[in-house]
């Protein structure tokens, strides 16, 4: 059985996902198959989020290293298109609509990089990392505020507070923000920062499902216990539904599929109905 710790995939994208192993090993698969599609070496390893399948004509998956290796991108062959050793420290890999990434990292500014060649395209000052919600919409984050970001990566509307501790989860409808540091709890603003509602608890992962119009949140409680929860706009429980153990999560299409990372592997959630189905054998 194959040891996978991470999942990625931008949130809009319909096919295609990257798993990580614990060190150096990624795999691709396609959703639509239902199969894994390459597997290869890179400078990944664990910790953080240290990989990122940007999608395109031709896909690239960018990975990271915490020490030496820096910043790798690679075709779907395992081919390395390029690297990047000036950036050591490597936390956070982010894939963004137009072809590129975010790498952040411990010092200095969140680069915005070319994935198909490596060249950086943009530099985000005092920004600790970024999350993507929509092809035109990503989320600043930094120390006790955030701040929504255009397709061209420029503020829109002002900066959110949100406290020392940092956002890690984030998701959006278009009308509001579900924002939530690492233990929670998880609260829901309006664009301009107003806080609607909040929800207490740990929280792994929020997805705004556009297919029933509710929230859907993994929640793991004090005992290690994992629960999907659907929420109103109001932040009022509508389900919530006893789920096995996993160990990453990620959306895909649009807010419509939850991956999560099983000890089998990768399993695609309908966030509308929550049936599950597997990807392949690994």
């Amino acid at each position: 059985m194959i040891d996978l710790r991470e999942v990625a995939a931008p949130p809009w994208e319909e096919d295609l996902l990257v798993t990580a192993e614990f060190e150096r090993v990624v795999h691709v698969w396609s959703r639509e198959r239902a199969a894994r599609r390459a597997t290869f070496e890179t400078v990944h390893d664990f910790g953080g989020r240290r990989v990122a399948l940007v999608p395109g004509e031709q896909p690239v998956v960018v990975a990271g290293a915490y020490t030496r290796h820096g910043v790798c991108g690679y075709d779907l062959t395992g081919e390395r298109l390029w690297q990047d050793r000036s950036r050591t420290g490597v936390q956070v890999l982010t894939a963004l609509a137009g072809g590129r990434v975010a790498v952040s990292g411990d010092r200095g500014p969140t680069r915005v990089l070319d994935a198909a060649t490596g060249d950086e395209v943009r530099s985000l000052r005092g920004v600790l990392q970024v999350i993507a919600l929509a092809e035109d919409l990503s989320l600043a984050v930094s120390s006790g505020w955030c701040r929504l970001l255009d397709g061209s990566l420029d503020p829109l509307g002002p900066r959110i507070t949100t406290g020392l501790n940092p956002v890690w989860l984030a998701a959006g409808d278009g009308e509001q923000l579900a924002i939530s540091g690492i233990g929670g709890p998880l609260r829901f603003l309006d664009l301009d920062g107003r806080e609607r509602a909040r929800v207490a608890g740990h929280f792994r992962h929020v997805v705004h499902d556009p297919v029933t119009a509710t929230w859907v949140l993994v929640q793991v409680s004090e005992e290690g216990q994992t629960s999907l929860l659907r929420l109103t706009r109001d932040a009022e429980v509508l389900q919530r539904c006893p789920w096995g153990p996993f160990r990453d999560v990620a959306t895909m299409g649009g807010g419509r599929v939850l991956v999560l990372l099983t000890d089998e592997g990768p399993q695609v959630l309908d966030c509308s109905n929550w049936s599950a189905r597997a990807l392949g054998v690994a």
